[in-house]
């Protein structure tokens, strides 16, 4: 079958691989849509110790079930011709994050397009693991918006501790477009005003096309002192801040943003080599600050996700602003990094 190929940090071409077949216990499907995730591009520039050169990386997935393997068990939820997404982060369900509702964090699961292959592809084998993370996609929701539910559901999973509520004041830096949904998910909790941080100008034009409220405060910190700017428009630093990019010096100046008793979130992984901070401890001290981390998705935050999607929330699928053709993946790579794409979406 055909598929795009990675071949090292910063190559990928189209070739052919062998065809996915279906797994005994498992499916198989064909693929329909498949978002480009933040975490490829990482990947795809940098590299990952899960994969080696000659993988095929997708995770956001929609396809058709094709077949369905004859010991696949009762937790599957759709049947041969249904369009699903599949959700990437798998779990075991049985150790005791998984049965006191944390399966997100489940220690012996995997993750779709790196522990298993993924589906810039024509098909792509769906294991046993990952039946129960399959979602019959809703009817008047098209596929290429529905590859969206897998990074909006990590982000609504993202505000289950942050308590964004009536009129507080927000910042959210990075405006790409996991970055525009916190925004999103922040305005439709009852945020007063949301300030998106980012470097990118173009970015930021694009995120204003989807969100289109005028709730939000556009910053281009190419120009401006992220800190010194918060300070002056809020006089004692905003609620609620989230760090939707992966950036060390990011993570450190939201800190320094966060108002007495506020919030902190850091929602996005730090690259290789880079997985320390300067920690403002006094921040949490004097201020008391708290910090908090998040990590991919629950059940019930999938389910919301779709429902975002499915009733257009905050014209949430405006997200996507590009859809490619598999021949044309790899050229979406640095289109996405220069900003000159908010989310792609590949449709072999």
């Amino acid at each position: 079958m055909r598929a795009a190929i990675w071949n090292g940090p910063g190559e990928m071409e189209l070739g052919e691989v062998p065809d996915a077949t279906c797994p005994a216990d498992g499916a198989l499907l064909r693929v329909v849509a498949c978002g480009i995730c933040g975490t490829d591009v990482r990947t795809f520039y940098n590299g990952d110790r899960r994969i080696e050169p000659g993988a095929v990386l997708g995770h956001e997935i929609c396809g058709e079930v094709l077949e369905v393997g004859p010991d696949a068990d009762g937790d599957l939820r759709a049947a041969t011709g249904d369009l699903v997404h599949v959700i990437s982060t798998l779990y075991c369900g049985t150790c005791t994050l998984c049965r006191t509702g944390n399966e997100h964090l489940c220690q012996r699961g995997g993750l779709m397009g790196f522990d298993y292959q993924g589906a810039y592809a024509e098909l792509v084998a769906i294991p046993q693991v990952a039946l129960k993370n399959i979602f019959v996609i809703p009817e008047g929701l098209d596929a290429v918006h529905a590859t969206f539910a897998d990074p909006l559901s990590d982000a609504i999973c993202g505000h289950k501790d942050l308590e964004v509520g009536l009129d507080l004041r927000a910042v959210v830096i990075g405006a790409g477009p996991v970055g525009t949904a916190h925004v999103a998910l922040a305005l439709a909790q009852g945020a007063g005003t949301v300030y998106l941080l980012e470097t990118e100008a173009r970015r930021l034009e694009l995120a204003h096309s989807v969100l289109q409220d005028d709730r939000v405060r556009y910053v281009d910190t190419s120009a401006v002192d992220p800190v010194e700017h918060i300070r002056s428009e809020t006089g004692d630093g905003a609620e609620r801040v989230i760090v939707a990019c992966s950036n060390a010096r990011a993570q450190e100046q939201a800190m320094e943003m966060a108002a007495p008793r506020g919030r902190v979130l850091f929602f996005g992984g730090l690259p290789k080599g880079t997985t320390t901070i300067d920690f403002p401890s006094n921040v949490l001290h004097y201020r008391e600050v708290a910090v908090l981390g998040s990590y991919a998705s629950r059940y019930r935050d999938q389910v919301q996700a779709l429902d975002m999607l499915e009733q257009n929330t905050a014209n949430i699928r405006g997200v996507v602003t590009d859809v490619v053709s598999l021949d044309e993946t790899p050229e979406a790579f640095p289109r996405i990094k220069s900003g000159a794409a908010l989310k792609v979406v590949v449709r072999p």
